[in-house]
């Protein structure tokens, strides 16, 4: 990844990090249609979701809390241990691994719901994330990605300078071509910045993997024609 572990070591250490322990509620709004299904019991992938790129952990523990076994992995040691701190404060059934998402392999038809909050790598690294991500869903499975749209570029919002490491709906709809993209949307929202509250843009994807694998039309075809205009979320 571009950012370093240590210098992520040393924001979550002396930072403000504020933003990082509350829930994105553009990522809670699309995690609530996604309820763990425990008919075939804990272990079974219904009940197990991945967090790549966790952080100190708001979304893993909003799923524990909602019923879901969680991995959170990162490559931050400290934010994964605020992750630890709280988990084990709540007894919640989190479990953290120590890696960097270039490299980490999570196991394949495992999960029922891959997450991939504001992540962005170089574009190769993000299409090789999201084929890794894709994979680690069980059939019948939800991966929900939510990041910076590219029209963030150059409003002085955190982020990304590099236009290519920004997200759009086809942008990433194109990189998901054995899933069913189920929403790809620009959304408008609000964010809390040092001058106040500013408008930002970001792009929500939630596709599916098929109960049964079974050729079908692209992601790109089976997803966009449905794509809505932009919403305002607050």
């Amino acid at each position: 990844m571009t950012d370093s572990a240590e210098f992520w070591d040393r924001r979550y250490t002396h930072g403000d990090i504020g933003w990082t322990l509350a829930p994105h509620p553009l990522a809670v709004a699309e995690l609530a249609l996604v309820p763990p299904d425990a008919s075939a019991g804990p272990n079974a992938p219904g009940c197990l979701a991945l967090d790549l790129g966790a952080g100190a952990g708001r979304h893993s523990l909003w799923l524990a809390r909602h019923g879901w076994r969680v991995t959170a992995v990162d490559f931050s040691a400290t934010a994964l241990e605020r992750a630890r701190r709280q988990a084990s404060a709540e007894e919640l059934d989190v479990t953290t691994v120590l890696a960097d998402l270039d490299s980490y392999e999570p196991r394949q038809d495992a999960f029922g719901l891959v997450l991939i909050t504001y992540v962005h790598p170089e574009p190769p690294q993000r299409a090789a994330l999201l084929a890794r991500a894709a994979k680690a869903l069980a059939p019948g499975g939800r991966l929900v990605v939510v990041g910076h749209h590219l029209d963030n570029l150059g409003r002085g919002l955190e982020g990304p300078s590099d236009p290519e490491r920004m997200f759009t709906p086809e942008r990433l709809a194109a990189e998901l071509p054995d899933l069913r993209v189920e929403r790809a949307e620009r959304v408008i929202h609000t964010v809390t910045t040092a001058s106040g509250e500013r408008e930002a843009y970001a792009t929500v994807i939630r596709a599916g993997r098929a109960t049964v694998d079974r050729p079908g039309p692209p992601a790109s075809e089976a997803g966009l024609p449905h794509h809505e205009p932009d919403q305002e979320i607050p």
